[in-house]
């Protein structure tokens, strides 16, 4: 264990500000943005869609062969 003296609860609360503060707002930024800008949530890419569709690219293209 170590012999760290524990934070008083005005550095904690102090610690927890400057922990909390960036994250409340970057969220409150992109909130904003799709609240009132409109602007469209971000979509993670389907990496299963993406592998189904190149397998059947590949499978019209045997067939178009033959």
């Amino acid at each position: 264990m170590s012999n760290k003296p524990r934070l008083s609860l005005e550095a904690r609360r102090i610690r927890m500000i400057i922990v909390t503060a960036p994250i409340m707002v970057a969220c409150s930024y992109v909130l904003f943005n799709r609240l009132v800008l409109g602007e469209e949530r971000k979509k993670l890419p389907n990496r299963n869609a993406d592998e189904g569709l190149s397998i059947r690219i590949v499978e019209k293209e045997q067939k178009d062969a033959s």
